[in-house]
């Protein structure tokens, strides 16, 4: 199979897969379902797989990934080996705030380093409006795309989100009940972290500006106090366990949660994500989203769901050697056997992996 690499974010181009697609306008934004007309006639149950793309690109980056899982899923029905009541599968994709159709001003897509003094603001408002968007899409879409009498249902809801979209992929997941899986494609859990380490990077005045470096830079200009309070509403780590790591310090500085944070992080996560799925797909040697930023959110959240099975969440962290920040066709191959593998089972029943 060819397959052809963006140089923007190295997003896997699979040219060996072709599905159909369909743009409706759907509260005002353009949507591109993907696999409609590969529906079987009979079909009445349909999952549907939400694409988020990354910053700087479109809806259309997210093709390729549709046609694969698509093409994936259906031989896998074709060869019996979807389950026992194989459910059909559609993508839909649609262009961020501030990009594609969408787009606004260019500059507030761009990092500090590219002269945009908002970086931090800009970036974490519009992927959390792109799981907004997300939740807005999938509640009128079904009304557009299968309006016959007697016609399929929409049963399962899941997402996938490259770099930007994986930020808001975490979002997603956590903010929507109908969300029930989501993968995450080089995306960070934690963006206080991501961002402190970005300012550190960048040379931001804030940063380097008091005697401990780093410890002036939150609630400065550049990460303002009302951004960390949208961070503590809708940010993993800032809403699971706000206030507990401390991104100006050496993580092995840092101190564990206590037992009120994680009873706390432990009643959250029943609420959002129980019996939910997570994959988790990053670069070991990614610089722009650096595995390490959400290292210690991670290590903690592992350590949550090891304590309390009954929370029936399924968690695969995957680190792939060699990769920076892009997503591979290892990554495309992993994500797409995860979803199908996933589609495959016949009950409820999660088991975590971590």
């Amino acid at each position: 199979m060819a397959a052809t690499t963006n140089p923007l974010h190295g997003t896997y181009q699979p040219t060996g897969f072709s599905v159909s697609s369909e743009t409706f306008t759907i509260a005002g934004i353009l949507t591109t379902v993907h696999g409609l007309s590969e529906l079987p006639p009979s079909t009445k149950s349909v999952a549907c797989l939400w694409l988020l793309h990354p910053r700087l690109q479109t809806k259309e980056t997210m093709a390729p990934i549709a046609a694969q899982v698509v093409t994936a899923w259906n031989k896998r029905i074709t060869e019996g080996r979807a389950g026992r009541h194989p459910t059909g599968l559609i993508c839909a994709s649609f262009d961020q705030r501030n990009h594609g159709s969408r787009l606004v001003d260019k500059l507030h897509n761009e990092a500090w380093r590219q002269g945009n003094p908002r970086h931090a603001q800009d970036m974490f408002s519009c992927f959390q409006g792109t799981a907004a968007d997300t939740s807005q899409l999938l509640t009128h879409i079904e009304s557009y795309i299968f309006t016959a009498p007697g016609g399929p249902k929409i049963t399962q809801n899941l997402v996938l989100g490259i770099s930007l979209g994986g930020h808001a992929a975490w979002q997603c997941v956590l903010s929507d009940p109908r969300i029930t899986s989501a993968v995450v494609g080089i995306g960070c859990p934690d963006y206080t972290r991501l961002m402190t380490d970005r300012a550190r990077l960048s040379k931001r005045t804030t940063y380097v500006a008091s005697a401990t470096p780093g410890s002036s830079f939150l609630g400065s200009v550049d990460f303002p106090h009302a951004l960390q309070e949208a961070i503590a509403k809708y940010d993993p780590a800032g809403l699971l366990l706000p206030s507990s790591f401390n991104p100006a310090v050496p993580d092995a500085l840092d101190p564990q949660p206590d037992k009120a944070k994680l009873d706390r992080c432990k009643i959250v996560l029943r609420e959002r994500l129980h019996g939910k799925r997570i994959l988790n797909l990053s670069g070991k040697v990614d610089k722009l989203v650096p595995y390490a930023a959400g290292l210690p959110f991670l290590n903690v959240f592992k350590q949550v769901l090891r304590e309390e099975p009954s929370l029936n969440i399924q968690f695969e962290d995957v680190l792939f050697d060699g990769v920076g920040h892009a997503f591979p066709a290892a990554m495309a191959d992993k994500a797409t056997e995860w979803i199908c593998d996933l589609l495959s089972q016949d009950d409820d029943t999660v088991t975590s992996k971590i």
